[in-house]
C-alpha cells in the first residue's frame, strides 16, 4: 500500500501525466489533443508538451485527421504498440509457453513445450530456458526494446520473490524462484497467479476497458477468479484471493487436493469433464467419444465441442453440466463481491454456444437479489492464449504506470 502523506515531487508529477495520456490511448483507442484536454483536465499547452515527448520517444503516432465536420480537423494519435517488446511466459498443468509480444500485446512468435513442471521439474526448467533463447534468438534486432518478463502461473506465487509457491496440481515439492533461471538476461521480471494476470488482459484489452469493478470466473484445468476493486486487482492480505475453485459446493462431496471436500473445480473444471467423458467413452456410452478415443488415444476438451457441434447427445449433456456448476460460480461471486460485471474466461470460454443458456438460467433462478441486480455476463474473446497475453499485460500495466523508466 502507498504511503498517502507522500507527495509528488515535478519528475513524478511529469511522469504521471505521461502515464495518463498513455492509459487514455490504449483503453479508449484514437484520440486528440483537445480529446485529451478534456478529458484530463489538463491545460492545452501541458497536453501538448506531453504529445511531443511521447511523439520523440517514439511512444505515440499520429494517425490522420478526425472526421469532424466543423472547423479544423484534429489529428488523431494512438499509442505505438511497436515501440517496446515483451517476454510473456505462462505455465500450465500440462506445460508451458514462451512468446515475444508487442505491447498491443500481440503474440509475434511462440514457442509451446509439454514438458510439466508437475512431471518433472528440472528438465522443464532446462527446457525452459531452451525455448526462451529461441525467443530471444527471434528478437535480436529489437532485445534493447524488450520491456521485461512476465510470468502467469495456475496457482499461489509470491510476486514480489518472482517465486512459485508448491502447489499439490502444479509444483508438489519446492517452492521455484525463477529469478535464477533467467536472471542472466538482466531483464525485470513480475508475476501473477493466471486468473488475476487474465482479468488484468481484460481491462486493458478487452471486454472491461472502462470498467472499475469486476470479476474474472477462469475456468479451464483449474478454476479461479480474478477480482477487479476500483481499478486495481485485489489479491488480498497474503495475496492468495479468488479461490473460488477451492469453495465447497457438496461437502459430503469427493476429496479435493487442496484436501477440502466437494470443491467446485472438482464439478465445473475442462480437466475433470474429460475425465468424466473418458469414463463414459470406456464404457461405451457414447459412440462418439468411444471412437475419438479408441482413434486418437486421448479425449480432449476440443474434442467434446466437436462432438456437441456434432449433435453427440453425451458431448451436449456434459456441457450443459459445465454450464450448470459455472453457473453456481457465477452466483457465488456476484453475491461475494457485487461486480459491474463477471467476464467468463478460460478454456469453458469457447463453449460459450453450449454453456451459456445454463448459467443464465441458473443466475436467473439463484441470485440473492436477482429482482433488483441484473450483473453483466461476457465471455472472453481470448481462448486458451488469455493466460499467455495475460503474462504479457503485467509487463505493460507496470510500463504504463511508469514503473519501468522508459519515459
Amino acid at each position: 500500500m502507498g504511503n498517502q502523506w507522500v507527495g509528488d515531487n515535478l519528475y513524478d508529477v511529469k511522469v504521471k501525466n505521461r502515464s495518463l495520456v498513455l492509459r487514455l490511448l490504449k483503453k479508449k483507442g484514437l484520440l486528440s489533443r483537445i480529446d485529451l484536454a478534456r478529458i484530463t483536465g489538463l491545460t492545452q499547452p501541458t497536453i501538448t508538451n506531453i504529445v511531443n515527448d511521447l511523439l520523440a520517444a517514439n511512444l505515440l503516432r499520429e494517425m490522420g485527421v478526425s472526421d469532424t465536420k466543423a472547423g479544423r480537423k484534429p489529428i488523431l494519435l494512438a499509442m505505438n504498440d511497436q515501440a517496446f517488446y515483451i517476454i510473456a511466459i505462462r505455465f500450465t498443468r500440462r506445460g508451458f509457453s514462451v512468446a515475444l509480444t508487442d505491447l498491443g500485446p500481440n503474440i509475434l512468435f511462440r514457442r509451446d513445450s509439454r514438458y510439466s513442471l508437475l512431471e518433472n521439474t528440472d528438465l522443464a526448467l532446462l527446457e525452459l530456458q531452451k525455448e526462451f533463447i529461441h525467443v530471444l534468438e527471434y528478437a535480436t534486432q529489437s532485445l534493447g526494446l524488450i520491456l521485461g518478463i512476465g510470468v502467469s502461473v495456475p496457482g499461489p506465487v509470491d510476486s514480489d520473490a518472482c517465486t512459485i509457491l508448491a502447489h499439490p496440481t502444479f509444483l508438489r515439492y519446492r517452492a521455484l524462484d525463477l529469478r535464477k533461471y533467467l536472471r542472466e538476461y538482466d531483464l525485470p521480471i513480475f508475476m501473477m497467479n493466471d486468473a488475476d494476470a487474465a482479468c488484468l488482459h481484460e481491462t486493458w484489452s478487452g471486454q472491461a476497458k472502462e470498467v472499475e469493478n469486476m470479476v474474472y470466473f477462469m475456468v479451464g484445468d483449474e478454476v479461479g477468479a480474478g477480482v477487479l476493486i476500483g481499478g486495481k486487482i485485489y489479491q488480498g492480505a497474503n495475496r492468495k484471493s479468488g479461490e473460488v475453485g477451492h469453495t465447497s459446493v457438496n461437502i459430503f462431496g469427493p476429496r479435493c487436493v487442496c484436501g477440502n471436500y466437494g470443491c467446485l473445480e472438482i464439478y465445473c473444471s475442462t480437466y475433470n469433464l474429460v475425465e468424466k467423458a473418458r469414463e463414459i467413452a470406456w464404457f461405451g456410452n457414447s459412440g462418439y467419444l468411444k471412437e475419438v478415443l479408441e482413434q486418437e488415444g486421448r479425449l480432449e476438451f476440443h474434442h467434446l465441442l466437436e462432438g456437441a457441434r456434432e449433435n453427440d447427445s453425451t458431448a451436449l449433456q456434459l456441457l450443459q453440466l459445465l454450464g450448470q456448476y459455472m453457473g453456481i460460480g457465477v452466483v457465488n461471486l456476484i453475491n461475494l463481491y457485487d461486480p459491474e460485471m463477471i467476464v467468463i474466461g478460460g478454456q469453458a470460454a469457447l463453449a460459450q454456444e453450449f454453456i451459456e443458456r445454463s448459467v443464465k438460467q441458473v443466475v436467473e433462478e439463484r441470485l440473492l437479489y436477482r429482482e433488483y441486480v441484473h450483473p453483466r455476463i461476457h465471455y472472453s474473446q481470448w481462448g486458451d492464449d488469455v493466460t499467455l497475453l495475460g503474462a504479457a499485460t503485467i509487463v505493460l500495466d507496470h510500463f504504463i504506470a511508469g514503473e519501468l523508466g522508459r519515459f
